[in-house]
């Protein structure tokens, strides 16, 4: 019952969050045809670091999303960790809902407003399950730590994005070069 809520909950902030922008709509049809990604676009676009930016901040959402419904499963944490997300996602929509027009518009360009979360969740070939991500740390430790970390700078994508629009400078010295992408660990470590 409770995976059931979060997921009407999940899409109604996610839709929500969505709404003013039908380009980025995100149809959760099970029905839904799935995309075809135009020619060249599949992965991750070294060459166009605004794009990556995207596809790293969008890898992120997905991957605290997974983390949030796995925590559903566990009764003492399932909660706290809807508390959090759902607080988290308020916050963050209009950042996603960027990243889902941005990546939308990039990998089906006159179509992408007929993509879907999970069209992009393939064209960037991420995982469905978190299971796999979270190598040595158990489901339980995740999710007892995920309330505290979703509220770090790391999954503040709003800043996040607003710092990879910010002027870089012409030239730094390769040592002191600093990556406007953030360094990310998997979700719960």
């Amino acid at each position: 019952m409770r995976r059931f809520v979060f997921g009407i909950l999940f899409f109604a902030l996610l839709g929500s969050a969505l709404a003013a922008d039908s380009s980025a709509a995100i149809v959760p049809d099970e029905k839904h045809a799935a995309l075809k990604i135009l020619p060249g676009r599949q992965g991750y676009a070294f060459e166009q670091p605004e794009i990556m930016i995207r596809q790293r901040l969008f890898g992120l959402a997905h991957g605290v999303s997974l983390l949030a419904a796995a925590c559903l499963d566990l009764p003492e944490h399932s909660g706290s960790a809807q508390d959090a997300y759902a607080s988290w996602h308020a916050k963050q929509a209009q950042a996603i809902k960027t990243l889902v027009t941005d990546l939308a518009r990039y990998y089906f360009g006159s179509r992408a407003d007929e993509s879907r979360w999970q069209d992009l969740v393939r064209a960037l070939n991420l995982k469905d399950s978190i299971q796999a991500s979270l190598g040595q740390v158990s489901l339980q430790e995740a999710c007892a730590s995920l309330p505290a970390a979703i509220v770090r700078p790391r999954y503040q994508l709003d800043k996040l994005l607003a710092l990879s629009a910010a002027p870089q400078p012409a030239t730094a010295p390769a040592a002191e070069a600093v990556s406007p992408s953030p360094s990310f660990s998997e979700p719960g470590k």
